[in-house]
């Protein structure tokens, strides 16, 4: 249904021509002040005030007074339940509605700008659900809660899930109402108010900024580089910064970065550990899964031979690269967004620590 045949349909059922386009623009523009609403449709500006408070009253919409009047539509339950009623036409109407209230306003191939929160929060939940690999969130109690049983779907495959969650307060009765061992691997808890930010398998993310934007707005992304961009603000300044509430011991040795592994294997290495690994990845050459186990022979990143103690995120954040060795050869291990080296790790399992063997520090050093 186009925007003219909606407007119709919206003044049959009880809105005047006025009031009907003023609606139907805050439908396509999510939020907007009372000035640029009217600069949008037919609604002269001395009249648009009287209008928006007609469709408040209503219940189309509510206004809020920030510097100036704005004004953004509300949830359309009851408008659907009511257009519903008044037969085919009101129905084409409420499907209408439905539609420019979900869909994003600004879309491409890879990126879509939407205008809710809810919007992110239900596409977060579908790509949790298809999850194969590995998940990071950053979520508020509430929204914790609300895609519980979608990661408890996943960890039930053995997909790594990572969150970190903001309290609402000094409570700590939200961590036992939820069976944290069957719905995720590691839990961390950030006490500064951040984004809803979720990056399933490399590859999909959703963003948004939750409650303190001046404009409410998400993100939702499938694209492996921009994604990478997001999975570095995540690693940073939601995930190493705080400390650990929770992990799954049967996963304390999986790691989901290259970067992870590297910097406890560089540790491990300086106190003469040999250590066995497994490789889980693609081969970068012909795009094909792969997975290797061997001894890890070297590790290499910009300060390899200027830092003597635990390698920073800062440190391994341009090029970090591990060679490892087994029966069948020696193979050069890159992280994500690899171009040069034989393997793209996706997961690492760290098998063996051995420090019975001599060991004459770290090769090429």
């Amino acid at each position: 249904m186009d925007d003219d045949r909606l407007r119709e349909a919206l003044e049959e059922a009880e809105l005047t021509a006025y009031q009907s386009d003023a609606y139907v623009t805050l439908l396509e523009q999510g939020m907007a002040s009372a000035v640029e609403v009217a600069h949008q449709c037919s609604v002269p500006v001395s009249q648009i005030y009287d209008v928006l408070r007609a469709l408040e009253q209503k219940g189309y919409i509510e206004t809020l007074e920030q510097d100036t009047l704005h004004a953004r539509p509300k949830d359309p339950v009851s408008i659907l339940q009511k257009l519903r009623s008044r037969g085919q036409m009101m129905d084409e109407a409420a499907d209408a509605i439905e539609d420019r209230w979900r869909r994003p306003s600004l879309s491409s191939h890879m990126v879509s700008v939407v205008k809710h929160e809810d919007t992110v929060i239900d596409r977060a939940r579908d790509l949790i659900r298809d999850a194969e690999s590995f998940i990071q969130l950053s979520v508020t109690v509430e929204q914790f809660e609300a895609l519980t049983n979608a990661l408890q779907d996943v960890r039930k495959r053995d997909v790594v899930v990572r969150v970190t969650v903001y309290p609402d307060g000094e409570s700590d009765d939200w961590l036992t109402a939820i069976d944290l061992e069957k719905t995720l691997s590691e839990l961390r808890v950030c006490h500064i108010p951040g984004p809803f930010l979720t990056i399933v398998d490399r590859t999909m993310t959703c963003f948004t900024p939750n409650d303190w934007a001046n404009r409410p707005f998400g993100v939702l992304i499938d694209d492996y580089i921009l994604s990478f961009i997001f999975h570095w603000y995540f690693q940073t300044c939601l995930w190493s910064l705080w400390d650990t509430v929770y992990v799954d011991s049967d996963v304390a040795r999986v790691y989901m970065t290259l970067e992870e592994f590297v910097r406890d294997a560089v540790a491990l290495q300086a106190d003469g550990a040999r250590i066995t690994a497994t490789v889980h990845g693609f081969w970068i050459d012909r795009n094909e899964d792969c997975e290797i186990t061997g001894l890890v022979t070297d590790i290499l990143y910009p300060s390899v031979h200027r830092s003597t103690t635990r390698p920073s995120y800062d440190e391994l954040a341009g090029f970090v690269r591990v060679q490892m060795a087994n029966e069948d050869g020696t193979y050069s291990i890159g992280s994500w967004g690899a171009v040069y080296e034989d393997i793209e790790a996706v997961r690492i399992v760290l098998e063996d620590i051995d420090y019975t063997s001599s060991w004459d520090g770290i090769p090429g050093r």
